[in-house]
């Protein structure tokens, strides 16, 4: 979708196909949703007990994968009402009770509703 939104950009701005402004236009409707989830949507968060750290891994723009490391004691489960964008609760598709914040960096870390989580992680004690 990112591609094709460059793509119907760049054929209306180059004057070659004029009506690619309609399929821009339609595809900048969801934009800024679709910016809110490439900000906080975290897909996978792996425990390092070694290092007393969490990793978690989020998709932004164009598929490129970030990892951020996030010491334990830094980590804070926070409401879903903090979180700044209210459009990503407009579909129900993300857990608002497993939304997470870096005390540190102010990132915070949104999951999947239908996710599947290892319960022995989720309970071990350096979360606690």
């Amino acid at each position: 979708m990112d591609y094709f939104f460059l793509l119907s950009f760049g054929g209306f701005i180059s004057g070659s196909a004029p009506l690619m402004l309609v399929p821009f236009l339609v595809a900048s409707l969801s934009l800024p949703r679709k910016l809110a989830v490439a900000h906080y949507f975290t897909f996978h968060a792996e425990l390092l007990p070694h290092t007393e750290q969490v990793a978690f891994h989020k998709v932004d723009l164009f598929g490129n994968v970030r990892r951020i490391l996030v010491d334990i004691k830094n980590l804070e489960k926070i409401d879903a009402d903090i979180v700044p964008s209210k459009m990503l609760w407009a579909v129900n598709m993300f857990d608002q009770n497993l939304v997470f914040r870096d005390m540190e960096t102010k990132e915070v870390f949104v999951f999947d509703g239908n996710g599947i989580w290892n319960e022995d992680t989720l309970k071990h004690k350096l979360l606690f």
